[in-house]
């Protein structure tokens, strides 16, 4: 579009520049005015092969970003990870807590044990004290 509007500036300064020619005191020959018009005419050519590059460049540009993945599918895609990591650390404290929770089980019913066979040897001793 940018270099559409060049083209179409750089022929009307051309054009006005023709204008003026005519209208001046030194008239323009056929041979001067031919050159003009090629020249105009190779510049437009290069002004629309140079659009054409871009407009390629730029349905390329295009179609990369059609294959990229939207805000909204990368925003779902991290919350389903999140989710996931977020249930497995969750199990995770779930186990450790019954396993500290078993353990402090143990630890008492190793305590109670110990107490009766403290309390059978204290019994044993004093028997044999008697």
């Amino acid at each position: 579009m940018l270099l559409q509007r060049l083209a179409v500036l750089i022929g009307g300064f051309a054009a006005g520049a023709l204008v003026r020619r005519f209208q001046g005191d030194t008239p323009l020959s056929q041979r001067s005015l031919d050159r003009a018009t090629r020249e105009w005419k190779a510049q437009a050519r290069a002004h629309d092969r140079r659009l054409a590059l871009l407009e390629n460049r730029t349905a390329a540009h295009e179609a990369r970003l059609q294959e990229l993945p939207s805000t909204a599918e990368i925003v779902s895609t991290m919350d389903d990870l999140l989710d996931k990591a977020m249930s497995g650390l969750d199990e995770r404290f779930t186990a450790q807590a019954q396993s500290i929770e078993t353990l402090r089980m143990t630890v008492a019913q190793t305590d109670e044990l110990l107490e009766r066979v403290l309390e059978s040897l204290d019994t044993l001793r004093d028997e044999e004290r008697a």
